[in-house]
């Protein structure tokens, strides 16, 4: 099986990773990395992927499905040493392929930022979810053929609404399920990474400065935490890529209809003629 992540060739530098983040999205984890980069790191997180385009969702998507469905071989050190050569802090990621990202950097400090299960749902509900139905309707599940980022984009967000909705999407019992696998993911996290070596924050009981900066040995800065990442601010990322994929499905589906409109006319005036 073919890989996106193949045709990376190999870095001449890998930057140390200081950091691995386990959280789920909709953790705070787009703070933590607006944050991260004004201490001075460089973080990997979805954003990176938004800003790559479709060659890093691509290898996203090929992760997740070695990872969760067994489709290909699950990504080891090599293949994250080309994907994060540049970072060194990886969010998010570890979410959606935690063994192969536990098993590749055993000796990491990690970051869990964990969050009530049942408002975890809602808000992935109201985020991704969002995002994944609407590549679904009309006409987004026509138009997100034409633009290769968002085909992989609406791939991933419906891949992963199933998976952590057991196959029940935007409904009642599929709500019921993501808090369900959300607590299921949190154990295995906890279950898995030595203590000694997680740090375990809760959105409830406040995340800022002063809870990542003494753990990575940093000074606290003066300013204010950057993002809340609400649901807004959420699609304020992603709806630029959707308009682009909207835009580009118009025009392409224009430029298919109308030969054929011109010909089905041409062909009406050539009956009319001939009668």
């Amino acid at each position: 099986m073919s890989r996106a992540i193949d045709a990376i060739p190999t870095p001449a530098h890998v930057e140390p990773k200081k950091l691995i983040v386990l959280s789920a999205p909709r953790t705070g984890t787009h703070g933590l990395y607006l944050a991260l980069k004004l201490l001075g790191f460089k973080p990997y997180h979805m954003a990176e992927v938004l800003k790559t385009g479709p060659t890093a969702i691509q290898i996203l998507n090929d992760g997740l499905m070695a990872e969760t469905f067994h489709q290909g071989n699950q990504y080891g050190r090599a293949e994250f040493d080309k994907w994060f050569a540049d970072y060194d802090i990886i969010i998010e990621m570890p979410f959606f392929m935690l063994h192969s990202m536990l098993k590749a950097y055993p000796d990491a400090k990690f970051l869990l930022t964990e969050r009530d299960p049942d408002k975890w749902a809602k808000s992935f509900a109201n985020t991704i979810g969002k995002l994944a139905t609407g590549f679904q309707r009309f006409p987004m599940v026509i138009f997100k053929y034409f633009d290769s980022f968002t085909t992989n984009m609406a791939f991933m967000g419906s891949t992963v609404q199933r998976y952590y909705t057991n196959g029940y999407g935007p409904t009642p019992e599929g709500q019921k399920q993501l808090a369900e696998n959300y607590r299921n993911y949190i154990a295995e996290v906890k279950r898995l990474v030595p203590p000694e070596r997680l740090k375990v924050c809760k959105l409830e009981d406040g995340f800022g400065w002063d809870e990542i900066c003494p753990y990575l040995g940093v000074p606290t800065p003066d300013f204010e935490w950057p993002s809340l990442n609400t649901p807004e601010e959420f699609h304020e990322i992603s709806g630029p890529k959707l308009q682009r994929a909207f835009v580009r499905g118009v025009v392409a589906t224009t430029s298919l209809i109308a030969p054929i409109v011109a010909v089905g006319l041409w062909y009406l005036r050539k009956s009319r003629l001939s009668l």
